[in-house]
C-alpha cells in the first residue's frame, strides 16, 4: 500500500492534465483593449470628463444668472 502511494507521487509533474472542455488561450491572444486603455483607465477618463461637465455647466449657469448661490 505504501509502495503504491509513493510510486504514484513520482510521476511527471512537469505538464499539469488540462481537461478537454477548460478553454486555453492562444499565446498570440492580447487583452482586448479601447483606444488603447485598460478598464481602470477608462473609468478614469470618463469620471475626469464628467467632472469637467459638472464644472462648466455649474460656471455657465452662475455665468447666466440662472442660478444664485
Amino acid at each position: 500500500m505504501l509502495d503504491d502511494l509513493r510510486s504514484s507521487t513520482q510521476g511527471n509533474f512537469d505538464e499539469p492534465d488540462i481537461p478537454e472542455n477548460v478553454f486555453v488561450p492562444s499565446e498570440g491572444t492580447t487583452d482586448k483593449k479601447f483606444l488603447g486603455m485598460t478598464a481602470v483607465e477608462r473609468m478614469f477618463l470618463s469620471l475626469f470628463f464628467f467632472m469637467n461637465v459638472l464644472i462648466i455647466g455649474l460656471a455657465l449657469l452662475l455665468a447666466t444668472g440662472r442660478i444664485v448661490l
